[in-house]
């Protein structure tokens, strides 16, 4: 095997074995990132990429991003674009075999300031950061090589400000950080005259300083103090900022220190002796860091997977997403209340016990407050939510998250779409763009909402502009003959589900970023004359998400008035038996005796059971009632909604 494959190797193994993660675990994931970004077949879509440094590789990186709407293509072109970073990484700095998983650390960075986001997907401001940062460092790559093959001084010289002038303008800062590199890297190479070596990392340390500041009055959309970060990911939460920009000044040291070290490669040569332990510490290095920084969470990836069913309207996916969820934690979560109990007899002092308590609280399943509210959107689509929704597990866990990213940066248009506040959904959309930037998802809700409200030119705006992209085109002239024939439209899916909640006075408001207890008080206080019996089903769910007993009652009321057939479901049975009696009231409606038994087993369960409180006894409790109302109300409480 020649030295050139045996110092690629790992690079090329390293790559097809992230390839295979990617595609069998992050998929949704992958998909999510096309569905907020944009790139469209346009001559000013490329135009307006140069109003700003680096939004060349903006654009480059938005053509490439497009292609996660087909996960495995997309993960195959990053990490074939990673792969070759990687091998001319080797090539351009001429590491040595004995160092040649040195190669797999930018890649390493590049992966981590992707996978590590997790949430921050949401807050981006430009939906090309999956791809631009890899074309960058080859880019960054690129004026090494040019730099370093110049024969003479001034072909440098030249090299370097080319690349530090038109780069800025294609690139921002990476092409800064290339220009830099190179000249850093000049002067540790002892094959160039004395003066060269001098003159090279000045200059290019020169130009890194005065291209921008010489370019900025070309330019109008961004302060002079960002000059030095143009064409790296912004987001909208300050916060997120250093954290998802640290990976690329890390690379950019990195690739810095690669190329003043060059000399010390060239000396290094082929030595063997130390080859083992140095690759396996740099092995351990990269790897390690990937592991550590990707972002795990499981309700995240469930979020996001149940959002996309959503978006395609498939809502028995959307059920079933969230039901598998909970059912394969079950076995895991019996396990941890065994170890727990027998923890928690041995101790008799309340901080020790409840230490144990939030010790063990992550190894139960909880869902977030986005998971809930899919899942009951998408029962109320199917008309099993009166019966089903409080038959799962329910709960209102936090984010693992910087900050807590709000719901309505991550669905709000989809979820006010589907209950009919199409009004407040476009408005989202706006914010959206406004805040974020353009993207697939936005323009095709605001065609959604055009279509629905039968404005037939803003409807052809959107489509319009979707007719421009690759994978989207074909769902925008699907579109075309229901924004043109209202009856046809009302006949069609997703609208024939949406409109029958469409019986109210629609009217712009504020949520201020809180869309479920928005939507909770727009069904209970917002209720039209006209409204439909979907309307009242929906009403009474979040009468009794509410857990307000007098609420429960007027809705339970609208709702027996607009149904055709009085057959109240299991769990409105159970919430009138438990609310008559903390009344003690009899309301005069038949409860079944399947009902009542349950709500007297429970009752005598509690009286009889020894633990000590609520968050003890959640989970038993959970086994033997948690299908029911009862439950519900007494251990679902104090919930936080973002």
């Amino acid at each position: 095997m020649s030295s050139t494959i045996r110092k690629t190797m790992p690079v090329i193994t390293a790559t097809a074995v992230l390839w295979i993660v990617l595609v069998f675990t992050q998929k949704t994931f992958l998909f999510k990132n096309a569905d907020l970004s944009l790139f469209l077949f346009d001559w000013n879509f490329l135009k307006e990429s140069f109003l700003v440094p680096g939004g060349f590789l903006g654009w480059a990186g938005s053509f490439f991003t497009q292609f996660l709407y087909i996960p495995w293509l997309g993960a195959l072109l990053w990490t074939i674009l990673l792969m070759t970073a990687g091998i001319l990484t080797v090539r351009i700095l001429k590491i040595p075999e004995s160092l040649s998983l040195l190669a797999i650390l930018p890649i390493a960075l590049l992966v981590i300031a992707n996978m590590s986001l997790g949430y921050g997907i949401f807050i981006q401001r430009v939906q090309d950061y999956f791809f631009a940062p890899t074309l960058g460092y080859l880019l960054m790559l690129a004026v090494m090589a040019a730099a370093w093959n110049a024969q003479k001084g001034w072909h440098t010289a030249v090299i370097l400000t080319v690349s530090a002038f038109a780069g800025y303008v294609l690139a921002g800062i990476f092409a800064l950080a290339g220009v830099f590199a190179a000249g850093i890297g000049l002067a540790s190479d002892c094959g160039r005259k004395n003066r060269d070596r001098i003159i090279a990392p000045v200059l290019s340390a020169a130009l890194c300083i005065i291209a921008p500041l010489l370019l900025y009055g070309l330019y109008t959309r961004y302060r002079i103090a960002d000059s030095w970060t143009m064409g790296l990911p912004t987001v909208s939460d300050d916060q997120w900022t250093a954290a998802v920009r640290l990976p690329y000044h890390i690379l950019i040291v990195i690739t810095s220190a690669f190329a003043l070290a060059k000399g010390f490669f060239a000396r290094t040569g082929s030595d063997k002796r130390h080859r083992l332990p140095l690759q396996a510490g740099i092995a351990a290095v990269a790897i390690g860091s990937v592991v550590l920084f990707w972002y795990k969470d499981e309700n995240f990836r469930t979020e996001l997977e149940m959002s996309v069913a959503a978006d395609n309207f498939d809502w028995e996916k959307v059920t079933d997403i969230y039901r598998n969820a909970s059912e394969r934690h079950l076995n895991k979560e019996k396990k941890a209340y065994g170890k727990r109990q027998t923890e928690l007899k041995a101790v008799q002092d309340a901080s020790v016990y409840n230490d144990i308590l939030k010790e063990y609280e992550d190894r139960f399943f909880e869902p977030t407050r986005l998971m809930v509210m899919l899942r009951d959107l998408a029962l109320l689509k199917q008309d099993k939510a009166l019966d089903m929704a409080f038959r799962l597990r329910d709960g209102g866990r936090s984010q693992k998250s910087r900050t807590q990213i709000p719901m309505a940066f991550q669905a709000a248009r989809q979820l006010y779409l589907n209950y009919g506040l199409i009004n407040m959904e476009y408005r989202w959309c706006l914010e959206d763009q406004v805040e974020h930037g353009w993207c697939y998802g936005t323009l095709k809700y605001m065609a959604m909402h055009a279509i629905l409200m039968n404005e037939t030119e803003f409807a052809a705006k959107y489509l319009d502009k979707l007719d421009k992209t690759l994978f989207y085109r074909k769902w925008s002239r699907s579109q075309r003959p229901l924004s043109a024939d209202s009856l046809a439209m009302s006949k069609a899916l997703p609208y024939r589900e949406i409109i029958p909640y469409m019986s109210f006075d629609d009217r712009m408001s504020n949520d201020r970023v809180k869309v479920e207890t928005y939507i909770m008080k727009h069904f209970l206080e917002e209720r039209d004359k006209q409204a439909t019996h979907q309307f009242d089903c929906a009403a009474l769910l979040w009468a009794m998400r509410s857990q307000n007993i007098p609420m429960f009652w007027k809705a339970l009321s609208q709702y027996i008035d607009t149904a055709t057939e009085i057959s109240l479901p299991q769990s409105v049975q159970e919430a009138i038996i438990l609310y008559s009696s903390l009344e003690n009231t009899d309301m005069g409606i038949e409860v079944s005796k399947k009902v009542t038994d349950s709500y007297a087993a429970f009752q005598k369960y509690i009286q009889r059971s020894g633990f000590r409180s609520e968050k003890e006894a959640s989970f038993p409790m959970y086994l033997r009632f948690g299908n029911t109302f009862f439950y519900y109300y007494y251990f679902v409480r104090g919930l936080q909604t973002f």
